[in-house]
């Protein structure tokens, strides 16, 4: 098996083959398994894995622990897809994402670009206190490979004496980790932290995409807009917490 991804891991995705509708499967080497006809459960054919993620930590372990079974007894070998045959697609609907700014270093490293200073006010103070975040544009959320449009907008440099408007000229990337919650709450309900488990289903790495200049410009004083806005790229397979 290649890719790291062995009989631990079984990552979800959703696939399709020429001509047929997309489908919900899980990834074992170099093939993905045709998880509606492994398993015989209808909620797999859909095209997405909302519907799955939906049921909570029961039913994924559940699932999770029949796909073991079928792989370590040699069941499974008739329900494999080899990756090759097969395109994928976004793993599941986004109704919504927060960009969490959690890394010491990526936030001292933005902040010295965009102030041009390499002193202690790089850092605002309420990053040590609470977690410093925004909302995205779940509408821009593609798979990875997905190619992606360098967008426009206004740009001002330091250097520059008016703005201008035209393609970025600094795009940028951010390699991170996305957490994909499966199970929703109702409006104006908490969560405590010790009820993670419950809603968080897995994780994905994920390209948070940047027009650093376009950024620079329009963030003073709300925060990112369309330099934040134009893509956000995610990995074709979701690992589910129990492989972790």
């Amino acid at each position: 098996m290649t890719d790291g991804f062995g009989p631990a891991h079984l990552p979800y995705g959703v696939w399709s083959r020429p001509g047929e509708p997309p489908r919900c499967g899980a990834r074992v080497g170099d093939a993905v398994v045709d998880l509606a006809a492994a398993l015989g459960e209808g909620v797999f054919a859909a095209p997405t894995l909302n519907a799955f993620l939906a049921l909570g930590p029961r039913r994924w372990r559940e699932v999770r622990t029949r796909l073991q079974d079928l792989l370590t007894s040699g069941r499974i070998e008739p329900f494999l897809v080899p990756l090759a045959d097969v395109r994928m697609h976004l793993p599941f609907a986004v109704g919504d994402y927060v960009d969490f700014y959690c890394s010491l270093e990526h936030a001292t490293n933005a902040g010295q670009i965009f102030l041009g200073s390499t002193g202690p006010e790089v850092l605002a103070p309420n990053w040590r206190h609470l977690p410093v975040a925004y909302h995205g544009r779940a509408g821009t959320v593609v798979v990875s490979g997905t190619p992606v449009v360098r967008p426009c907008g206004q740009r001002k440099w330091p250097s520059d004496p008016v703005p201008t408007f035209g393609p970025t000229r600094a795009l940028d990337i951010e390699c991170e980790v996305g957490f994909v919650v499966g199970v929703p709450t109702a409006l104006g309900t908490r969560v405590p932290v010790s009820a993670f488990a419950e809603h968080v289903f897995g994780i994905v790495l994920l390209n948070d995409w940047s027009a650093r200049d376009i950024q620079r410009w329009e963030s003073a004083p709300l925060g990112p807009f369309l330099g934040k806005s134009f893509a956000t790229s995610i990995a074709a397979w979701v690992t589910p917490l129990d492989a972790l």
